[in-house]
């Protein structure tokens, strides 16, 4: 009776306790169990008593008491099934699994399809990560009962534990056919469907169980990793944050919350999140290397060293901790460490690509490019989106000369990354490289080339300035400068300079621009603040020994950055007209450049500056030895020989440069002005309409097909050739000339006349312009103008005037032009009918050394003058003679004394008024010596007189006019060269400059090798 009166207490707690009624169900527990120790006070062997006490007690939250219970039933009633399994629930809730298991195996020893047995022995299998006996617990358990739901719901997350996740969704859907609201079965779906990678289903699974579970920190974990998955890593971080409101604790969501901040380059929120995991639980790994990763990111690379050793001393063989030591120590500037770190990360069997990046820029910087591309390759292998392995694959391909590869792998780099600095600007230097070395490079490469370049100045101009870095500013110099835009490429070295004073290199490099800018005095003040850094940075590294990764110069041996400093010192002082200083300069790059092709370009021209050609010649013969295959030292080379003239030499050399060579029309002008000099017109011809056919605004080549077409007699051909070069080049003298020449020949003189006025007014020192301007104006006096009117006199005697001062100022090594000019002086004045003059300027042009060709009209000019218009007064030849006038005039006055004396000595002339006292006077005188008699000697005395008479009066007698009249008009002044293009230097010059510059492939920061 009593029995059944603790039941019904028993009873009635537990209806109370389904009815949420969680204070009067204790109440009557606690009525329960004392109506069952009175039970047991009757009876203390009733073993169902035992198992009611102990179940009450166990409702009651007293554990350890119940088990007692338990054990006093089973030791009265080892058979007593239920009593152990109560004693198994009891374990269990005690977080004893194993004496759990232990009952309830004893359970179903008893009782093979006793349903929570298999339910909860399958519940601490589970804790015991038994999993494969779980889900086969958990499997029967179903089995048995196929409305447990529990059972159902746990086979599914042991299916998922042992990845089936496909029948772990069929469990998850059973669980949800029998309650669509169970949350905990939503969630299961949702990782197995993450883990098949179907996330949008897992998404929709994973939305549905936060729906009817808000709270659940599980839940919005695992939506966090969905949406990590998917990419969308705001939304993941905001599921996490969720995540660690409601479980603030859990380190491990704090790491993935670090991890997404780091993908997301919110790299000092990062930090603070694994600081906070690791405050939680320092011994994650994990939360440490993400910690390294950060603080490398943010480049303080000392910390970040001392973080990834901490790692690495909890874990000697981790390979994330040793590769980031190992970016640490390549940041640093640490090679030999850093490689040591990476070989000893491989060596623990880890084939990270990260790993793989950074020992394939260590060798990247070794200069061991096969190397470097190699480890590249295989850092790709393993992730075919690594970033910095794209761009170090690209680099090494590009200093390996294989710029074509080098595009390719750059292109995909863009693909990966829209925006990427290293891969818009190493783009350019690629193709850059590329026109150097291509001969047909195509029009699209080039604009390609352009906006490449201006891409990359677009996307790290959108920096703000105080965020762009001296690194950025050099490589914003750079592209500014192969874009030609020299002031804004001053401006970025210059910002470049300011950031990073210890390097000299952004110093070298405004340098080099403010010649590019023609700044030559700033230019080489500039270079030479930049030496004596250099040498201060030297001297530095000498005294302290620092290790052979510093970077500072080392002037003993090969240094080509300093050689660059030198070079550009070089053409400065050339642009200055310092040319031994700027040979000096030259020699001294080439002993510290390892190319030695910029020095000996540099060399080159200054001798041609200085007109010695032949050390000029030597100086681009070395090139060649050098580098056969360099087209612009060949060319120089022609044009060396052709101001040499040696043309067949030049010709030699060109004829291998013509087909197909990079810019082409240069060398093939530089044929055909060879082989005009030669008289092969044929070839000439041809060479001409090539360089025009490839460059038609080659003026020099339309100049020389003029002169060809005009010595051919095609002065139509000429002038057209003519029209289109002055278009090109309005500036040029010589086209001017050339037509002016041709227009003549046309009898078109007012139009040659225009001509020649503007290439005076193009050109004023060249003097045979002003050769030809008045023979120009000659040719219209002669043709147009009548010969003995005023305006004809006026225009030679214009034209005279010019080159009287023309004359005047022709140096002595120009005796050429001046006997020309005097030629034509002589010429205009006698047709002018100014002999005299005339006769004078041709004297002084025979007395010239110059040639025949001058000397024979000037000679056959002044015979015919002398023979016919010209008659001199006698005075003019005794007393202002321009030769000998002392003798003649001593001798002209002897002779008139003589004539006089003997006159006044005759007898009649005694008798005279006015003479007959000189006349006394003299026969006084004659008396007196006794010589003169005219009685005696009168005859005599005239006769003598009459021949002294004729002796005075001879010079004015002269020749008869000769048979032969002079061709006064088929001498010409000489014509100016074929126009060589003299350009070529400053060209040659220009090119120099630019390759000075010579842009390095950008590297990746080795900051983004601690990506998360």
């Amino acid at each position: 009776m009593n029995s059944l009166y603790a039941r019904a207490w028993y009873s009635k707690a537990l209806a109370l306790l389904n009815l949420k009624n969680q204070i009067g169900s204790e109440k009557n527990f606690e009525r329960a169990l004392e109506a069952f120790n009175a039970v047991l006070e009757i009876n203390p062997e009733d073993s169902i008593a035992w198992q009611y006490r102990g179940n009450i007690l166990r409702y009651l939250d007293r554990p350890e008491e119940a088990l007692q219970a338990f054990d006093r039933a089973l030791d009265f009633d080892p058979d007593n099934v239920p009593a152990r399994y109560l004693k198994g629930l009891t374990f269990g809730y005690l977080n004893l699994p194993e004496q759990a298991l232990e009952a309830f195996e004893r359970v179903l020893a008893r009782d093979e399809e006793h349903a929570g047995a298999l339910y909860y022995s399958g519940l601490a299998l589970k804790q015991l990560s038994r999993n494969e006996e779980a889900l086969q617990a958990f499997t029967r358990a179903a089995e048995f009962n196929p409305e447990n739901l529990k059972a159902w719901y746990y086979r599914g997350t042991a299916l998922s534990v042992l990845g089936k996740n496909e029948e772990a969704l069929e469990a998850y859907g059973k669980t949800l056919v029998l309650e669509p609201s169970h949350s905990g079965a939503w969630e299961g779906e949702a990782k197995a469907y993450l883990a098949l990678g179907r996330r949008r289903e897992a998404l929709r699974a994973c939305e549905k169980a936060l729906e009817l579970e808000p709270a659940s920190a599980a839940g919005w974990e695992i939506q966090g990793r969905i949406l990590e998955g998917m990419g969308r890593k705001e939304e993941a971080l905001s599921a996490f944050e969720k995540s660690l409101i409601l479980e603030p604790g859990n380190a491990k969501n704090r790491l993935e919350r670090g991890r997404l901040l780091g993908g997301l380059d919110r790299c000092r929120e990062a930090l603070e999140a694994f600081e906070s995991a690791l405050e939680l639980d320092n011994s994650l790994i994990e939360a440490k290397i993400g910690k390294g990763k950060a603080l490398l990111t943010l480049g303080r690379y000392q910390e970040s060293l001392g973080t990834f050793k901490e790692a690495i001393e909890a874990d000697p063989s981790s390979p994330e901790g040793l590769g980031g030591a190992g970016n640490c120590l390549l940041a640093l500037g640490k090679t030999y460490e850093a490689f040591q770190a990476y070989e000893r990360a491989l060596s623990f069997g880890a084939e990270n690509s990260s790993i793989l990046s950074g020992l394939g820029e260590v060798y990247y910087k070794l200069e061991e490019y096969s190397r470097a591309l190699e480890i590249f390759g295989e850092a790709l292998r393993f992730d075919p989106e690594n970033l910095f392995a794209w761009n170090g694959k690209g680099n090494a391909l590009c200093k390996l000369g294989k710029y074509r590869e080098a595009l390719e792998a750059y292109e995909t780099l863009l693909e990966l990354d829209y925006e990427s600095l290293p891969a818009r600007y190493n783009r350019g230097v690629a193709l850059s490289r590329l026109k150097n070395q291509e001969k047909d490079f195509e029009e699209i490469l080039e604009s390609q080339l352009q906006t490449a370049f201006k891409k990359y100045l677009e996307l790290s101009g959108g920096f703000p300035e105080g965020e762009i870095g001296d690194e950025n500013w050099k490589y914003r110099g750079f592209a500014f400068a192969e874009l030609g835009e020299y002031k804004e490429a001053f401006k970025a070295f210059d910002n470049a300079a300011k950031r990073d004073s210890e390097s000299s290199f952004p110093q070298i490099c405004k340098g080099i621009t403010l010649i590019c800018l023609r700044k030559y005095e700033e230019a080489l003040e500039t270079l030479e603040d930049a030496e004596e850094a250099v040498n201060t940075a030297s001297g530095t590294e000498k005294s302290t020994k620092k290790d052979k990764d510093s970077g500072i110069f080392n002037l003993a041996g090969k240094n080509p950055r300093l050689g660059i400093l030198r070079s550009g010192k070089g053409l400065a002082l050339d642009a200055l007209g310092r040319y031994q200083d700027a040979l000096d300069a030259f020699e001294s790059a080439r002993k510290l450049s390892e190319d030695e092709k910029i020095a000996c370009s540099g060399e080159g021209l200054v001798f041609a500056h200085c007109g010695e050609w032949g050390k000029a010649l030597k100086a681009f013969d070395e090139i060649l030895t050098l580098d056969p295959q360099n087209t612009r030292a060949s060319v120089m080379k022609a044009f060396v020989l052709i101001r040499l003239q040696d043309f067949e030499k030049a010709v030699a050399v060109l004829e291998k440069l013509t087909v197909d060579e990079i810019n082409s029309d240069l060398p093939a002008c530089l044929l055909g002005f060879a082989c005009f000099r030669l008289e092969d017109f044929e070839r000439a011809l041809k060479a001409y309409r090539k360089a025009i056919d490839s460059n038609p605004k080659n003026f020099h080549a339309r100049n020389g097909l003029a002169e060809l077409y005009f010595r051919l007699g095609n002065s139509r051909g000429a002038l057209k050739e003519l029209e289109a070069s002055i278009s090109e080049a309005p500036d040029n003298a010589f086209s001017r000339n050339l037509k002016g020449r041709v227009e003549l020949e046309e009898q078109a003189c007012e139009d040659a006349l225009e001509s020649f006025r503007r290439a005076l007014a193009l050109d004023t020192e060249d003097r045979r312009l002003l050769l030809w301007d008045a023979y120009a104006r000659y040719m219209y006096a002669e043709a147009s103008l009548e010969e003995n009117s005023a305006r004809f006199r006026y225009m030679l005697l214009a034209a005279a005037g010019k080159l009287e001062k023309e004359a005047i100022w022709q140096r002595s090594e120009d005796n050429e032009l001046k006997a020309y000019a005097l030629y034509f002086l002589g010429l205009f004045y006698c047709r002018a009918r100014y002999f005299q003059k005339a006769a004078d300027r041709l004297e002084e042009c025979l007395r010239l050394e110059t040639q025949a060709e001058v000397k024979k009209p000037a000679a056959l000019l002044l015979k015919n003058i002398r023979a016919g218009p010209l008659k001199p007064a006698l005075w003019e030849w005794w007393l202002d003679a321009k030769t000998n006038s002392l003798l003649k005039k001593m001798s002209f006055g002897l002779i008139f004394l003589f004539i006089f004396s003997l006159l006044l000595s005759h007898p009649a002339a005694s008798s005279l008024p006015i003479i007959s006292w000189p006349a006394s006077y003299v026969n006084y005188i004659f008396y007196l010596t006794g010589y003169v008699s005219w009685p005696i000697y009168g005859r005599e005395y005239a006769a003598f007189i009459l021949f002294l008479v004729s002796v005075v009066f001879l010079p004015g007698f002269r020749h008869g006019r000769p048979k032969e009249e002079p061709e006064l008009e088929t001498l010409t002044p000489p014509p100016p060269d074929v126009d060589i293009p003299a350009s070529i230097l400053e060209e040659f010059g220009e090119r120099l400059e630019r390759n000075l510059f010579s842009p390095e492939p950008m590297e990746e920061s080795v900051r983004n090798l601690g990506n998360f």
